[in-house]
Protein backbone atom coordinates (compact mmCIF):
# COMPACT_ATOMS: atom_id res chain seq x y z
CA UNK A 1 0.00 0.00 0.00
CA UNK A 2 1.47 3.37 -1.08
CA UNK A 3 1.60 6.11 1.48
CA UNK A 4 0.50 9.58 0.52
CA UNK A 5 2.93 12.35 1.26
CA UNK A 6 1.64 15.19 3.38
CA UNK A 7 1.29 18.28 1.22
CA UNK A 8 3.65 21.03 2.20
CA UNK A 9 2.75 24.66 2.02
CA UNK A 10 4.30 26.43 -0.93
CA UNK A 11 7.19 28.74 -0.05
CA UNK A 12 6.24 32.41 -0.37
CA UNK A 13 9.19 34.81 -0.82
CA UNK A 14 9.09 37.67 1.68
CA UNK A 15 10.56 41.12 0.96
CA UNK A 16 10.68 44.39 2.89
CA UNK A 17 9.40 47.75 1.66
CA UNK A 18 12.22 50.32 1.75
CA UNK A 19 9.82 53.06 2.90
CA UNK A 20 7.46 51.48 5.43
CA UNK A 21 9.84 48.67 6.50
CA UNK A 22 6.88 46.27 6.37
CA UNK A 23 7.61 42.70 5.40
CA UNK A 24 5.21 41.48 2.71
CA UNK A 25 5.08 38.76 0.11
CA UNK A 26 6.99 39.49 -3.08
CA UNK A 27 3.69 39.68 -5.00
CA UNK A 28 2.44 42.56 -2.82
CA UNK A 29 5.43 44.78 -3.57
CA UNK A 30 6.67 46.50 -6.73
CA UNK A 31 10.35 46.21 -7.57
CA UNK A 32 12.47 49.06 -8.87
CA UNK A 33 15.81 48.05 -10.34
CA UNK A 34 19.06 49.81 -11.20
CA UNK A 35 20.49 48.63 -14.51
CA UNK A 36 23.86 50.29 -15.17
CA UNK A 37 23.06 53.92 -14.28
CA UNK A 38 19.32 53.87 -15.05
CA UNK A 39 16.43 53.13 -12.70
CA UNK A 40 13.33 51.41 -14.00
CA UNK A 41 10.23 49.66 -12.74
CA UNK A 42 10.35 45.86 -12.83
CA UNK A 43 6.73 44.62 -12.61
CA UNK A 44 7.66 40.94 -13.04
CA UNK A 45 10.58 41.03 -10.61
CA UNK A 46 12.90 39.22 -13.03
CA UNK A 47 15.22 42.03 -14.24
CA UNK A 48 18.90 41.73 -13.48
CA UNK A 49 20.43 44.43 -11.34
CA UNK A 50 20.22 45.88 -7.87
CA UNK A 51 16.60 46.07 -6.75
CA UNK A 52 14.49 47.82 -4.16
CA UNK A 53 10.93 46.89 -3.19
CA UNK A 54 8.15 49.39 -2.53
CA UNK A 55 4.54 48.87 -1.47
CA UNK A 56 2.14 49.39 -4.37
CA UNK A 57 0.87 52.81 -3.31
CA UNK A 58 1.59 56.14 -4.98
CA UNK A 59 1.86 57.94 -1.61
CA UNK A 60 4.63 55.57 -0.58
CA UNK A 61 6.40 56.06 -3.93
CA UNK A 62 6.24 59.84 -3.46
CA UNK A 63 7.65 59.50 0.05
CA UNK A 64 10.51 57.35 -1.28
CA UNK A 65 11.46 59.98 -3.85
CA UNK A 66 11.04 62.86 -1.40
CA UNK A 67 13.32 61.27 1.21
CA UNK A 68 15.80 60.01 -1.44
CA UNK A 69 15.28 56.41 -0.27
CA UNK A 70 15.48 55.04 -3.82
CA UNK A 71 18.91 56.49 -4.38
CA UNK A 72 20.15 55.03 -1.10
CA UNK A 73 18.62 51.56 -1.58
CA UNK A 74 19.80 51.26 -5.17
CA UNK A 75 23.25 52.71 -4.31
CA UNK A 76 23.05 55.22 -7.16
CA UNK A 77 25.65 57.65 -5.88
CA UNK A 78 23.65 60.56 -7.31
CA UNK A 79 20.21 62.09 -6.94
CA UNK A 80 17.46 61.30 -9.44
CA UNK A 81 16.54 64.20 -11.71
CA UNK A 82 12.97 65.51 -11.83
CA UNK A 83 12.47 64.08 -15.32
CA UNK A 84 13.66 60.65 -14.13
CA UNK A 85 11.31 60.79 -11.14
CA UNK A 86 8.36 61.78 -13.35
CA UNK A 87 8.97 58.97 -15.84
CA UNK A 88 9.46 56.48 -12.97
CA UNK A 89 6.23 57.71 -11.38
CA UNK A 90 4.29 57.12 -14.62
CA UNK A 91 5.84 53.68 -15.08
CA UNK A 92 5.16 52.80 -11.43
CA UNK A 93 1.50 53.83 -11.75
CA UNK A 94 1.12 51.87 -15.00
CA UNK A 95 2.75 48.79 -13.45
CA UNK A 96 0.36 48.92 -10.48
CA UNK A 97 -2.64 49.08 -12.84
CA UNK A 98 -1.32 46.15 -14.89
CA UNK A 99 -0.67 44.05 -11.81
CA UNK A 100 -4.12 44.75 -10.34
CA UNK A 101 -5.95 44.11 -13.63
CA UNK A 102 -7.41 40.61 -13.55
CA UNK A 103 -5.21 39.65 -10.64
CA UNK A 104 -4.70 35.89 -10.59
CA UNK A 105 -6.27 35.60 -14.07
CA UNK A 106 -9.74 35.58 -12.58
CA UNK A 107 -12.55 35.36 -15.13
CA UNK A 108 -13.99 38.61 -16.35
CA UNK A 109 -17.60 39.26 -15.37
CA UNK A 110 -19.59 41.68 -17.49
CA UNK A 111 -22.79 43.17 -16.19
CA UNK A 112 -25.27 43.98 -18.95
CA UNK A 113 -28.79 45.32 -18.67
CA UNK A 114 -31.23 42.54 -19.63
CA UNK A 115 -33.33 44.73 -21.89
CA UNK A 116 -30.32 46.03 -23.79
CA UNK A 117 -29.04 42.48 -24.19
CA UNK A 118 -32.37 41.33 -25.65
CA UNK A 119 -32.27 44.18 -28.20
CA UNK A 120 -28.75 43.24 -29.23
CA UNK A 121 -29.72 39.57 -29.64
CA UNK A 122 -32.78 40.55 -31.74
CA UNK A 123 -30.63 42.75 -34.00
CA UNK A 124 -28.12 39.97 -34.53
CA UNK A 125 -30.84 37.38 -35.25
CA UNK A 126 -32.58 39.70 -37.72
CA UNK A 127 -29.35 40.12 -39.68
CA UNK A 128 -28.80 36.37 -40.03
Amino acid sequence: MAKKKAQREKHVPIRMCIVTKEKKSKAELMRLVRVEDKVKVDPKGKERGRGANISMDMKIFDEATKKHLLERALKLGRKLSLSEIESLRKDFEKAIEERNFRQGNQPVVLKVDKEKWKKVVKNVKSRV
